[in-house]
């Protein structure tokens, strides 16, 4: 991030926005955590109380349930009854004539007067199916045969009570809207005869029994109570369209894996909640409580907006103390920096500053013994300054020596041209370049193409000083002319090459200079000196890479460019005695 505009700013604001936000800033960070554990203890009671409600409701609908459970066994227990359906049972002498089938149906509809909860009580057997059903049998009879688990599910209590899962009955005669029901089963066996399976016994219960006890049961004003079987098949909801659904598809319920009670978020229909759940230990039916986000929020709304007001409120007297504190802190600090203006403008008359004993005391105390000692120190410069300007002059008349020397320079170099010596005009002219460019002041840096030129012209006097035993060629390409290497880099390895590695050789020699650059990725240029000279020895070249030699200063060169580029750069040389001799040369990318 750009963050010149501070740059702008005076001291003072700084020191005010640095103190805010050192205070502010733990202030804000307490009230997020405090806000997020207050959210977080919303969440837990919200839990507490959810639980505690299905407790009670559980509680309620069990002792219900045993009722309807308890009723069924006393008609299982009927001796009648039980005689009739019977099978193995025969009439002897002096026993009661068993029930007719008119007499079994009646003692049923008699079974469920003053039972307003049960809607109607059904006995399934071999022979024949018993009822006791104001609506005739025809409506649940047939819904029984197209439910065949039903049975299956009954016959697995094994003579204990199996509670089925809500259906719904379309609209009817007797009903002109759909009618919600559960029913609890028990299989029926024969007392008399091994306890042979007899048929199945089932009364269904309205919906409205459970209606009575859960209705009006809620943890937050917006919250869902429902129950389901252990399939996540729905018992009971307040919203009569929700029958039929089946929980087992959503992911909490996977999770429950038969655990007693707990809790989970879960999204339902783009909306989060926080859910509880209870598992009876009387016929497995889970008990749920759905409590939107929406609600959890409700509770700590409250609390935000208080903790927005404090933060608001401390963030106003935070800025005032800033103030007052940065103006206090800064005030001595803009006399001095008006005192320095005065001082930059060479006025070094006395300004009253603030008195005090702090540190700020301290600080203008120094300041004050600083402008006299700076006015004495001008005083000197303006001498020291008198004297250089006496330097110059010398060293201007010193700079006639060298301009007499290119002056007679070229004049010899006219004297041959006159008398066509023009390997001796050349000659006088490579001398003059090599001179010049040796001692013009300017940039240690310097481009390929001038460092070339000098290479050149020092080349072709040792060509001819050595007359022509051995010829130096320079290969580089025109693309990397621009680059820069440091002053005067190809001198010494030219030299060594021509002093230590031609001496023995009479005609052939052959010096190759080869520059070349990598990639702008790889950000290095390559020097490469290369001759076929003599070569060096083993031992001698030891003593060189060992800085032991000190006829030869590239390793002393090497060290140069590492410590100005770094150990990635620098100089490294490989040689066959009697063969030749290379150097190889690393420098950075430099345009």
């Amino acid at each position: 991030m750009h963050l010149s505009f501070l740059k702008t700013w005076n001291l003072r604001t700084k020191l005010m926005i640095v103190l805010v936000l050192f205070i502010l800033s733990p202030l804000m960070i307490f009230g997020i955590l405090f806000y997020q554990s207050s959210k977080d203890l919303v969440a837990q009671r919200t839990d507490k109380e959810g639980l505690q409600v299905l407790t009670l409701v559980n509680q309620n609908v069990n002792q219900l349930l045993k009722g309807y459970e308890s009723q069924l066994n006393d008609i299982y227990e009927h001796e009648d009854i039980i005689k009739q359906i019977s099978d193995s049972y025969e009439t002897e002498l002096g026993d009661q004539i068993p029930l007719s089938d008119d007499s079994v149906n009646r003692f049923l509809r008699d079974f469920l007067r003053g039972k307003d909860d049960l809607d109607s009580i059904y006995l399934f057997t071999l022979k024949a199916t018993y009822f006791g059903d104001f609506k005739g049998p025809n409506f649940f009879a047939q819904l029984y045969r197209d439910h065949p688990l039903w049975e299956r599910f009954i016959s697995l209590g094994t003579g204990r009570a199996v509670w089925l899962p809500s259906y719904e009955l379309p609209p009817n005669q007797y009903n002109s809207k759909p009618s919600h029901y559960f029913a609890v089963g028990m299989q029926v066996k024969d007392v008399y005869d091994s306890l042979q399976s007899l048929g199945t016994l089932i009364a269904n219960v309205k919906i409205d029994a459970l209606d009575k006890i859960i209705n009006n049961v809620q943890v937050s004003p917006n919250s869902v109570v429902l129950i389901t079987d252990h399939q996540g098949n729905l018992i009971w909801n307040r919203n009569p369209d929700a029958y039929g659904i089946n929980l087992s598809t959503y992911p909490f319920f996977k999770q429950l894996d038969q655990k007693e009670d707990g809790h989970f978020t879960q999204e339902i229909n783009g909306s989060s909640y926080r859910g509880t759940f209870l598992r009876s230990a009387y016929n497995g039916w889970y008990y749920f409580s759905f409590v939107p986000q929406s609600d959890l929020n409700a509770q700590t709304n409250d609390l935000k907006r208080f903790l927005a007001a404090t933060v608001v409120a401390f963030a106003a007297l935070f800025i005032v103390l800033a103030a007052f504190t940065s103006n206090y802190i800064t005030r001595p600090i803009r006399q001095m920096a008006l005192a320095m203006k005065h001082i930059q403008k060479d006025n070094f008359e006395m300004m009253p500053l603030s008195q005090s004993s702090d540190e700020m005391g301290m600080l203008q105390a120094a300041f004050l013994g600083m402008r006299g000692r700076i006015n004495d120190l001008i005083k000197e410069v303006r001498l020291i300054s008198n004297k250089e300007k006496e330097a110059e002059v010398r060293a201007l008349q010193a700079q006639i020596n060298p301009h007499f020397v290119y002056n007679s320079l070229d004049a010899i170099n006219w004297m041959a041209i006159e008398n066509d010596q023009s390997r001796i005009s050349r000659m006088i002219t490579s001398l003059s370049d090599i001179m010049r460019y040796a001692i013009k002041p300017g940039e240690q840096l310097v481009t390929i193409e001038e460092e070339l030129k000098w290479a050149q012209n020092y080349a072709y006097l040792q060509e001819m000083r050595f007359e022509d035993k051995f010829e130096v060629v320079f290969d580089v390409k025109i693309d990397i002319l621009d680059l820069k290497v440091p002053r005067l880099l190809f001198q010494p390895y030219l030299e060594n090459s021509i002093i230590h590695g031609m001496e023995d050789i009479d005609t052939g020699g052959v010096i190759r200079i080869t520059v070349s650059a990598g990639s702008e990725e790889e950000m290095k240029l390559t020097v490469i000196v290369e001759d076929n000279g003599g070569g060096i020895s083993v031992d001698k070249l030891q003593q060189i890479k060992e800085r032991r030699s000190h006829g030869i200063g590239i390793y002393n060169l090497d060290e140069r460019l590492k410590m100005e580029y770094g150990p990635t750069y620098g100089t490294t040389i490989n040689s066959v005695y009697g063969e030749g001799t290379i150097v190889t040369i690393v420098l950075p990318y430099i345009r």
